[in-house]
């Protein structure tokens, strides 16, 4: 298996990483494969690249290699060279570790970004499952499981959907709906039980099929939860929402499931075909967890998938940024002006108005804007409909900001990458739009602001203080 961190080629910048390669389990056989290069997309995207691997031997038997990884997280197979790869996220080092799933809690602490889950995650159940080290926790399982319970726990905040379903019951002294001939003969004529009668009828309330589907799926998820141990991250993170999921489905009916098909048509309960996806998911992971159990040798059969770490870093700074900025309007989300999607615009009651990008870059950490973001910035802050939007004035240019993740200027980049120096330049408090001492000023660009964000990581003292 070949084991590569995202944007693999920043952080090695010789054009040879067949050292890398040579960690792969009879490396050179794959040289003598007819393949001279291998791609990954997501989604099937030809634009989102997960990984992409290029292989050449030369004529004096010298071997090449380069390696390519975008911000993509995940596990899964080359699918002309038949290689495993698995690629983990680059923050993560020997002395910190990506807490993912409390970034996605606090994304997800925000219900507005339940409309922007799309693109977010891809599981590929069907494929060929892919043999890992089970002492390797994975990715997929504890990200499904944050996913699904924090959007449970939305809609038993909100009142689980009441609705007609039918239900068989021995009634006692009176009939409703109707009588079941079969089984009342069997249960009450044979047994004495005059004055019993067995009917089926409709009744209207939380105890319908999909709500019990949904209990099912949380006693699968407290047993996955139980699997990691009550003293990891994983389990301290998701207990309590495990524990209020449980409390709102009390009165549900216990009933097993091996899928469910079901849509939801009535907006105010639209979650609840998320909610659906996400447990028919977690119940595929059953073999896999079954494996995990049962099988006592140091590998396990895992599902392949894919996380797209820019998009759950942008839902992050979404939440930040909506927590700081909460009135009607303020804050809009992919708004599309001429066929451009900037990822947020500001136009606030304290007077901020701005583009907001957010770039999951390592360049950032140390250096200016690059031509090509600077050119979609520039681009967006000229829009005609954008200065309509704000009511301003032509003559005025619109801040442009680019948020970015802080955690990456631990990492010792500047001597594998060098990158444009900047000047620090003292800036007034009302430039911020999240936090003033985070904010950093072109020296390049006018107007265009850099801003760093903390990510949760396992070694940081308070990871949501920005």
């Amino acid at each position: 298996m070949l084991k590569i961190t995202e944007h693999f080629e920043y952080y090695n910048r010789n054009r040879n990483h067949i050292s890398t390669f040579q960690t792969v389990n009879e490396w050179n056989t794959y040289f003598e494969m007819a393949v001279a290069e291998d791609e990954i997309l997501f989604n099937d995207c030809p634009k989102s690249h997960c990984a992409h691997v290029q292989l050449q031997k030369t004529a004096d038997d010298k071997y090449c290699c380069n390696i390519k990884s975008s911000y993509y997280i995940g596990l899964d197979r080359f699918p002309k060279l038949g290689l495993d790869v698995y690629i983990s996220p680059k923050i993560n080092t020997i002395n910190q570790r990506l807490d993912y799933i409390k970034i996605l809690l606090e994304a997800l602490s925000e219900p507005e970004n339940f409309e922007h889950l799309g693109g977010l995650m891809q599981a590929k159940f069907d494929n060929n499952w892919i043999w890992i080290n089970r002492e390797e926790v994975p990715i997929l399982t504890p990200f499904l499981l944050a996913q699904f319970l924090t959007v449970v726990k939305s809609l038993v905040k909100k009142g689980l959907k009441k609705s007609y379903y039918t239900r068989t019951d021995n009634l006692r002294n009176r009939i409703k709906g109707k009588l079941l001939v079969g089984p009342q003969i069997k249960n009450n004529v044979l047994k004495n039980r005059l004055l019993d009668n067995f009917c089926q009828f409709q009744e209207f309330g939380v105890d319908s099929e999909v709500n019990q589907f949904l209990k099912f799926v949380l006693s699968k998820v407290a047993h996955y939860m139980d699997l990691y141990g009550h003293n990891t991250d994983i389990y301290k993170n998701l207990k309590s929402h495990l524990d209020y999921c449980e409390g709102g489905f009390h009165h549900i009916s216990d009933t097993q499931f091996r899928q469910f098909k079901y849509k939801e048509v009535n907006a105010f309960y639209k979650h609840y075909n998320i909610a659906i996806q996400l447990g028919n998911q977690i119940l595929r992971l059953e073999d896999y967890n079954i494996a995990r159990e049962a099988n006592i040798s140091h590998e396990v059969p895992h599902p392949p998938f894919w996380i797209d770490m820019s998009k759950l870093f942008e839902l992050y700074v979404f939440k930040l940024l909506k927590e700081k900025y909460p009135g009607e309007n303020e804050l809009r989300y992919h708004e599309t002006f001429n066929r451009q999607e900037p990822d947020f615009i500001l136009n606030t009651r304290s007077g901020v108005q701005a583009i907001v990008d957010c770039k999951y870059k390592p360049r950032y950490a140390t250096g200016n804007p690059n031509i090509e973001d600077a050119r979609q910035l520039s681009g967006y802050t000229r829009l005609n409909k954008i200065y309509q939007y704000f009511e301003l004035d032509h003559n005025e240019l619109i801040p442009a900001y680019i948020i970015y993740p802080a955690n990456l200027d631990k990492l010792n980049i500047t001597e594998v990458a060098p990158v444009d120096s900047f000047e620090t330049q003292e800036q007034p408090e009302s430039s911020a739009i999240l936090n003033p001492p985070s904010c950093r000023i072109s020296t390049t660009y006018k107007m265009m602001y850099m801003e760093e964000v903390y990510l949760p990581t396992d070694n940081h003292p308070n990871p949501l203080q920005i």
